[in-house]
């Protein structure tokens, strides 16, 4: 019944369009059963429909589409044969079905179904970019292919710049094309025989293993790293490294990362390696060591992860960091491998917006963190443990560990507003609260609580704003464990300390606007113009005077900052100018759409410059004949003069400075400078010197042996020459006379595939490393 129904819809429609003879075009309506046995209709519409036995056949002819859904089929010449749904096309077949573009010379499907065959035919999807050809392509039911005699490749072009060729290959979209036994081919000439590999044809995160990395260094010889990326589900991955470097071993790794929401997210990894070198003897430290320190173990591991976790309310948040090493060296020595240090803590950044310890640093931090804050209070629970990296294996013993843990942590704050209960009155009040534990292996540990309110009395006015503040800090001690270290001059036997607080602060703004006749027409020639409709400057003067008296710090146990605060007396000003500047640009408009130009008015800072002084009535008291770190050292109360300047006179340069003059040595000791030249064509440079001069002069630096620092960096990217991209790294240190560190890129971004060559020189270490991306390619 539904079959004889079927022919009378099709010759009824194939009839009325025969006698209207439209030459402008002629349409009809087909009927296909699908699978489900289901009525599925296509539209048909070509220059020229013709039937054939009773309307068993229809025949169309010239700019032929079959139309269903979004699913539509196109050539030159169509026949369709009712009593099986089939069609046959050819000339020029082009297929839409199921997402995906086929093309052709010659096709059959059935309408109903969506199965048939394609000769010399071509398959693109479009979610990974890929394209699969073959002198016969069967569509197989669902979204399932076989190919014969294929071409598989993403690069677009007739002469793909790499491809494989296999006699016989199967795809399942949202799946894996497998294939068993292809040739790596590079411009259609074979390189390289491949028995078996995959390739996800998924939208989605799929297992498999991913691009190798290899390199080159002095210190490890070559280096290869194979990943395997195991795709849990759309919210959970890990990935397994193994990474084999001819001079130090095996080194295996894996990353664990989890992410349900941008507050509730995992990243963890871990290497570890069995070392061929150990550092037994100091001679032997400026090769495989720093700092002329041992490393005996050849038991080598890192191990580091962020996490940040939501609760159901969402007041409450989570965090917590983990930072354990091996080895003082384990960082830097394995940095231009991919289990570097610079990855990690790219990753961490990019992820958690906070970072890991410098890579210098041997002192690795993990900790856990719980927070909650209500409308005016918050409060913080602290876990902190710090890892000596430089203890142990060969070096001191870890019995000998000053360094300080904070197990537990409690803070609370009281945030800055009115006095509950007395809002009418216009006092502020501030309060912070800290109770630590500290402990260690070696020296003094024990509890300190820390109390600090702030009473604050804002006075606006039309001419600026005036704020004192008074307040005092109590610190109590309970030591459980008196054990003086030998570089503290004390007993730490006190319990408490009182510091009284006084402070205010002032700020004004003077503005004026200059403002300037527009000429700047929105047409359509004009668009992209900008022109200049105003200036304002502003000048804000500021200043801040902060007094702190109270009992000294002599016998006090010394954890931290918080036991070094002493007397203050300083007043700082400050002078900010400011330019800010107001334009107009002409937007384009769309004829087609209605939308007339039209101009947009922007905002944008052209000069930012501050001069900021200070005077310490402390310093001006201190008795010279004191030693500090075993040197004497002139009063010095005048800070040096400070000026610090941001400029940006066109949108691809900018330069920012810091300056500071010192009227005791009558010179200029710190230069900050960094110049920025950026053209989207071209490329980028910027170059900036970071300049300390009289280092030993300073009290801040007292102890440090510091004299002089002179570095100069330079960055380059050049853009111009693409797909060919070059970048460059050049630091050179003047006080050393020698480089600190160079390194080179030659990338060549191509449409399909990506290739880096990269080389790194520094004191420490060479390096050398080529990455090859062929985005999709899994073995």
């Amino acid at each position: 019944m539904l079959v004889s129904l079927r022919k009378a819809v099709v010759v009824f429609f194939v009839c009325a369009f025969t006698m209207l003879a439209v030459t402008a075009g002629e349409s009809a309506t087909l009927t296909a059963t699908n699978e489900d046995q289901e009525a599925v209709e296509w539209q048909l519409a070509a220059e020229k429909v013709s039937t054939l036995n009773d309307a068993d056949v229809i025949e169309a002819e010239g700019n032929v589409v079959l139309k269903q859904g979004n699913d539509y089929l196109k050539a030159d010449f169509a026949r369709y044969y009712a009593a099986t749904n089939w069609v046959y096309l050819s000339g020029n077949v082009e297929v839409f079905m199921n997402n995906d573009n086929l093309s052709a010379e010659t096709a059959e499907f059935d309408l109903g179904k969506k199965i048939g065959w394609m000769k010399n035919g071509k398959v693109f999807m479009a979610g990974p970019h890929m394209y699969f050809s073959g002198k016969r392509i069967q569509k197989n039911w669902g979204d399932s292919y076989t190919f014969n005699n294929a071409k598989i490749t993403v690069c677009d072009g007739d002469k793909p710049a790499w491809s494989l060729n296999t006699d016989k290959a199967t795809l399942e979209l949202e799946g894996y094309a497998v294939i068993n036994g292809a040739d790596v081919e590079i411009r259609d000439y074979p390189v390289l025989p491949l028995p078996y590999f995959i390739l996800p044809v998924k939208t989605r995160r799929e297992s498999g293993l991913l691009r190798p990395d290899f390199g080159s260094t002095d210190r490890l010889g070559f280096w290869v790293t194979q990943p395997y990326f195991w795709a849990i589900d759309q919210d959970r991955d890990m990935t397994f490294y193994a990474q084999y470097m001819s001079k130090r071993g095996f080194m295996p790794g894996v990353e664990y990362r989890s992410r349900t929401s941008s507050e509730n997210q995992l990243w963890v990894r871990a290497d570890w390696l069995n070392d061929a070198k150990t550092v037994d003897d100091t001679a032997d430290a400026s090769d495989f060591g720093y700092n002329n320190l041992l490393r005996t173990n050849a038991n080598r591991y890192w191990v580091r992860g962020m996490y940040d976790g939501e609760f159901p309310d969402p007041r409450w948040k989570f965090k917590a960091d983990i930072d354990l090493v091996s080895d003082q060296d384990m960082l830097r020595e394995f940095n231009s491998t991919t289990a570097g240090f610079d990855d990690s803590q790219a990753e961490v950044e990019n992820r958690f917006g906070r970072s890991l310890n410098d890579i210098s640093d041997p002192i690795r931090t993990s900790r856990l963190l719980l927070t909650r804050d209500w409308d005016r209070f918050g409060a913080a629970l602290l876990g902190e443990y710090n890892q000596n990296s430089a203890l142990g294996h060969g070096n001191k013993k870890h019995s000998t560990d000053t360094t300080l843990q904070r197990l537990p942590e409690f803070d609370a704050y009281l945030f800055r507003n009115r006095i509950p209960g007395l809002e009418q009155i216009p006092f502020t009040l501030t309060a912070d609260f800290q109770s630590v534990q500290f402990a260690r292996e070696e020296g003094t540990d024990g509890n300190r609580i820390d109390v600090m309110p702030m009473l604050g009395l804002p006075i606006v006015t039309s001419y600026g704003t005036i704020t004192p503040e008074v307040g005092m800090q109590q610190v109590w001690y309970n030591t459980t464990d008196r054990d003086p270290l030998t570089t503290e001059t004390g007993d730490d036997s006190r319990d408490n300390r009182t510091l009284f607080k006084f402070g205010v602060s002032g700020y004004t703004e003077l503005a004026r606007v200059y403002s300037y006749e527009p000429t700047l027409v929105a047409t359509q020639d004009n668009a992209g113009e900008t022109e200049l409709l105003g200036l304002k400057h502003a000048i804000q003067p500021r200043f801040e005077y902060r007094h702190v008296s109270g009992s000294n710090e002599s016998d006090t146990p010394n954890y931290d900052y918080v036991d070094h605060l002493g007397n203050e007396d300083e007043l700082t000003v400050s002078l900010v100018n400011i330019l800010t500047r107001k334009r107009a640009m002409v937007l384009s408009g769309d004829e087609e759409k209605g939308i007339e130009p039209s101009l947009q008015t922007l905002y944008s800072e052209l000069l930012w410059f501050r001069l900021l002084q200070s005077y310490d009535f402390e310093e001006a008291k201190r008795d010279e004949g004191t030693l500090i770190e075993d040197e004497s050292y002139e009063r010095r109360p005048w800070s040096d003069l400070e000026g610090e300047l941001r400029f940006y006179p066109w949108s691809n340069v900018w330069f920012s400075s810091r300056t500071f003059y010192s009227y005791y040595d009558n010179q200029i000791n710190r230069h900050d400078h960094t110049l920025t030249l950026a053209a989207p064509e071209y490329g980028k440079f910027s170059t900036g010197v970071d300049f300390r001069y009289n280092l030993d002069k300073n009290l801040d630096y007292a102890g440090t042996g510091l004299r002089n620092l002179n570095v100069w960096k330079n960055r380059l990217s050049v853009d111009m020459f693409r797909p060919l991209r070059l970048e460059a790294y050049y630091e050179y240190d003047f006080e050393k006379k020698e480089a600190y560190e160079q390194s080179y890129s030659l990338i060549y971004d191509h449409q399909c595939f990506r290739l880096i060559f990269k080389a790194k020189f520094t004191p420490f270490d060479d390096s050398y490393n080529v990455y090859l991306e062929l985005p999709g390619l899994t073995f």
